[in-house]
């Protein structure tokens, strides 16, 4: 890609090493962060993935993938670590899909998105819920609260093996 103005190359943004690295060697999804965590997963495990975001941008990442396992376990890993864009192109063409990328890209606030399988792309993956704090540990927070995670019913109900419904 090339600056109009100058007619020169735009140099490559470097993924902050915060958010980490996603790689996949032998069929297994690694993924390496000093801010959240480490994991592996085989691949074959993954029985949807989707994304995330937060409240928490543009200083700390908001933005993150997710990979939920069989037993409705799931990691997730930074949009904005090194070899995101590579491991998700991986997977699209694993899984037969032109893209694995979701409508959250310039998201501000809470929300998700299951992007595969087909049958729960678009629908929210997670719900969000305040978790109950006291006055004091508010005030402590700056007015910020914590915010569990989990995954929707909607999304467990469409995922469970056809045996097990």
């Amino acid at each position: 890609m090339e600056d109009v103005r100058a007619g020169k190359p735009i140099p490559k943004t470097a993924p902050d090493p915060k958010s980490g690295v996603l790689s996949v060697k032998d069929s297994t999804l690694i993924y390496a962060s000093p801010d959240y965590g480490d994991w592996q997963i085989p691949i074959s495990e993954i029985v949807a993935f989707g994304e995330y975001t937060t409240d928490n941008g543009p200083w700390i990442d908001d933005w993150f993938m997710v990979f939920v396992t069989r037993d409705f376990n799931w990691v997730e890993a930074s949009n904005y670590c090194a070899g995101c864009d590579e491991v998700r192109d991986y997977l699209a063409k694993h899984w037969g899909l032109e893209s694995l990328y979701g409508d959250l890209t310039f998201s501000t606030d809470f929300g998700s998105r299951a992007i595969w399988p087909s049958e729960i792309a678009g629908h929210p993956l997670f719900d969000f819920v305040e978790r109950p704090q006291s006055i004091f540990a508010k005030v402590k927070s700056f007015g910020m609260g914590l915010i569990d995670k989990d995954i929707t019913s909607e999304i467990r109900q469409r995922l469970q093996p056809t045996d097990a419904k």
